[in-house]
């Protein structure tokens, strides 16, 4: 039913141009629906599990903003307020509850408005023009706006007792939809309970608050003899950046990850962005190598000879490699291995993704080639001591693949591994067991199983990473980065990015056995003896 009040021209062109904002901001928030799916529509798990909610949203926006505009239109021409709620044939008490309780509603929904803004203008910088982040944010902050404006002046007409008071129709239509996106994603998150595979030993060893106000992301891990680990992470003054302050943070274990050391910072350059780490041990050495970039610029290295109590100050390797000024620096992330022939390799993006390596300890550091294709590189050596990348590709497609036979420095032809589907991220791989010295070979795999961040899955390989015959998920929740490693008992450690509604939530060591993997069907067989 329609009722009609009459209200000054001057309201009600405010109406109209509140009306002609919500609908610019509407139109501003498909297109941020469209960016989204197409650059982080597999970034936040809990958005992909109520991805039918986002259009259902924008539906109830636009409907909102053009009924606003049709009725503020025709409200100026006419003189009157066209109310399609028919207030005017409310009682004064239930049109006063009524205004008071949109009011509240409107300012309590300006927060949880701005924080997403927040996060989507964190998760973009950096990835996109500044120009597009402010554009990215003004339908937020717009609306948040056009919230906070209506509801004060409601709120002030009735605090005065005034007789014609109502919330500006800009600001009313538009909380609809905020209240149905709000309380849709409120009850999901409530339902939504991942579960852990049965068999998988836990442990959350980054986790948001370690440091007042700093989050985690990017796990590298490395084990040394006697299975002492050496777990590193960013430390992130924001964790939906990739750039701000940043410091590069370990902690380190005994006895196999069992317990762990006290957070230490290792790298701390202030408001500079410390990132990458992607370590190397050297056996001939016992010395454990730490690339890191700085500002995505300038690549160092440091190193440690005690299992990580102590480093080194860090070497600019971006002189010594004799790069270009400000080349993009982006090591792994993930780790560096020591070849048969001794060889140290770190893989790395300088530029392209390639790696470096070292053939006398860490001395001296050389450039390869660049691989062709693919991002974000992690290495095993091949049983023939081919060295091959496994690199990350877009979002849906499938991981990319390639191999050297001079140790990385120069690379033969890539190819998609059609096994290994990839979800936009870092994934792990890692030699298990060789024939050689055990019963065996066996190659680990470590990624989101999903096409989206979510799904954390290990595979093995029996015949160097052609085919994946094994193949578990671990857990069912948020997944990003990971790390695998390998203790002297055959232990399968993975250091993962993860959470219950998105992978921000904490970095965590998961501990599994060859037997869980392939559900009994596989086990190493002991040692054989040499004969007399």
């Amino acid at each position: 039913m329609e009722s009609s009040t009459i209200v000054s021209r001057r309201a009600l062109r405010a109406d109209l141009v509140l009306s002609i904002l919500e609908l610019v901001f509407a139109l501003l928030f498909c297109m941020i629906f469209v960016v989204f799916l197409t650059s982080f529509g597999g970034e936040f798990l809990i958005v992909i599990k109520g991805l039918w909610i986002l259009p259902a949203f924008l539906v109830l926006l636009a409907g909102s903003a053009v009924t606003a505009l049709v009725l503020s239109a025709r409200s100026l021409r006419s003189g009157v307020v066209q109310d399609l709620l028919a207030q005017g044939t409310w009682s004064p008490h239930s049109k006063t509850a009524w205004l008071l309780g949109w009011s509240v509603w409107n300012l309590i929904a300006i927060l949880p408005i701005l924080l997403v803004a927040k996060v989507l203008a964190l998760g973009a910088l950096g990835s996109v023009p500044m120009a597009v982040i402010a554009l990215l944010t003004l339908p937020f902050i717009g609306t948040a706006a056009v919230f906070l404006f209506g509801s004060l002046w409601t709120l002030v007409g009735l605090a005065r007792r005034q007789s014609k008071v109502r919330l500006p129709r800009g600001a009313a239509g538009t909380g609809f939809a905020f209240l149905f996106a709000f309380t849709a994603f409120g009850v999901l998150c409530a339902l939504w309970n991942p579960q852990w595979t049965d068999g998988v030993e836990h442990m959350v060893l980054f986790s948001p608050g370690d440091e007042p106000g700093r989050g985690y992301r990017i796990p590298a891990m490395v084990v040394l003899p006697g299975d002492t680990l050496l777990a590193f992470a960013e430390s992130r003054v924001d964790a939906m950046s990739d750039l701000l302050d940043i410091d590069l943070v370990m902690r380190r274990s005994l006895d196999g990850g069992r317990s762990w050391s006290p957070l230490v910072v290792l790298q701390d350059e202030g408001q500079h962005t410390v990132h990458s780490p992607a370590p190397v041990f050297d056996p001939s050495t016992q010395t454990v190598w730490l690339p890191f970039c700085i500002d995505y610029q300038t690549l160092y290295i440091t190193q440690s000879a005690d299992a990580g109590l102590t480093w080194s100050e860090p070497r600019d390797l971006s002189h010594e490699l004799g790069l270009a000024e400000r080349q993009w620096c982006h090591n792994g992330p993930g780790n560096g291995i020591a070849m048969s022939t001794g060889r140290l390799v770190i893989p790395t993006s300088l530029g392209e993704a390639r790696v470096i390596y070292s053939d006398d300890h860490g001395q001296t550091w050389a450039l390869g080639e660049p691989i062709g294709r693919g991002e974000e590189p992690q290495v095993f050596e091949r049983t023939d001591s081919a060295l091959c990348a496994n690199l990350r590709n877009t979002r849906g497609a499938y991981r990319i693949v390639a191999c050297s036979q001079d140790g990385g420095e120069t690379w033969g032809p890539w190819s998609f591994d059609d096994e290994l589907p990839d979800a936009g991220t870092q994934a792990s791989i890692m030699r298990y067991t060789a024939q050689a010295s055990e019963d065996r070979d066996r190659l680990l795999f470590s990624n989101p199983g999903a096409p989206y961040r979510g799904e954390f899955t290990v595979r093995l390989s029996y015949d160097e990473g052609a085919s994946w015959p094994v193949s578990k998920l671990v857990y069912e929740g948020a997944a990003g980065y990971s790390q695998l490693a390998v203790l002297s008992d055959h232990t399968i450690l993975a250091l993962f990015e993860t959470g219950r509604y998105d992978l921000r939530q904490s970095i965590t060591l998961v501990r599994v056995s060859l037997d869980w993997l392939t559900d009994g069907a596989d086990q190493i067989a002991p040692a054989q003896s040499s004969p007399p």
